[in-house]
């Protein structure tokens, strides 16, 4: 095995350096609540007129930014605002739904162009409803979802009603696994001072890792309460997926820049 495989396999295994200790991890946001937002929904769990209407607005200005024309097949909110699980930590997780066929026959490069499209906007937008921030997404009309509430803000009403389910959290198996991957990503943050090609390479396989992971966790019985999605959920809020992110763009930048004479 090769110096890069041996630091590439070390990654996953126990890690002494530095490791994050379980009790430096919170585990806090994931309560459920008796009712859907109030600043969000009615009584009657319609969503409220100035909400929907504004979401509509935004949309609408999205598309109208893009270089061709795109019909939007529905308009829908999912994610924790459309849940009893909804916290400080929420986002309004807007999703427009188009077919990608329609837009080319390389669904792929479709999929690719509304990515890189969305994160643009998402970067450079910050518009908060309620206090809640607005991140768009643009899927394909073929896409499947695990959410446990979808509202069609299009049609102004429910495709998936949520159900105000109690799960109990492990909080000390979600510590274990958040600290463990904190404990890598801070190995890497390390790696990176010295090694920056073996670092960019060690953060995308920790990324690969970490994705797999929350698929994992949402696609088990207990969904967005697993374990694993509650810990990839932690690593956010506490902004290791962010810093992973930083490490692999920087690292690159590194490895491609050539130092001066």
């Amino acid at each position: 095995m090769n110096h890069a495989r041996k630091n590439a396999a070390l990654i996953f295994e126990h890690i002494d350096l530095n490791e994050v200790e379980e009790e430096e991890v919170e585990v806090v946001g994931f309560d459920i609540n008796e009712n859907l937002d109030p600043d969000i929904w009615d009584q009657q769990h319609q969503m409220n007129s100035d909400v929907r209407n504004r979401l509509l607005s935004v949309s609408e200005d999205f598309i109208a930014g893009l270089p061709f024309d795109v019909d939007v097949e529905d308009v829908k909110l999912t994610g924790s605002l459309a849940t009893y699980n909804w916290s400080r930590f929420s986002d309004v997780d807007l999703h427009l739904v188009v077919d990608f066929a329609t837009v080319d026959d390389d669904e792929e490069l479709v999929k690719d162009y509304f990515n890189a499209k969305k994160a643009i906007w998402n970067l450079k937008h910050e518009i908060y409803i309620y206090g809640y921030e607005i991140e768009i997404y643009v899927e394909n009309v073929e896409d499947k979802h695990t959410a446990q509430g979808i509202y069609s803000i299009l049609e102004d009403d429910w495709i998936k009603k949520p159900d105000q389910e109690f799960f109990e959290i492990d909080e000390d198996e979600v510590k274990k696994k958040a600290a463990s991957i904190m404990s890598q990503i801070e190995y890497i943050e390390e790696v990176s001072q010295n090694e920056p090609q073996e670092a960019e390479r060690l953060a995308e396989r920790a990324k690969e890792k970490i994705r797999k992971m929350r698929q994992a966790g949402l696609d088990s019985e207990k969904g967005i309460y697993s374990v694993k999605n509650v810990a990839f959920k932690v690593l956010r809020r506490n902004g290791y997926l962010e810093r992973l992110s930083n490490i692999k763009t920087q690292s690159y930048d590194r490895v491609m820049s050539l130092a001066d004479l």
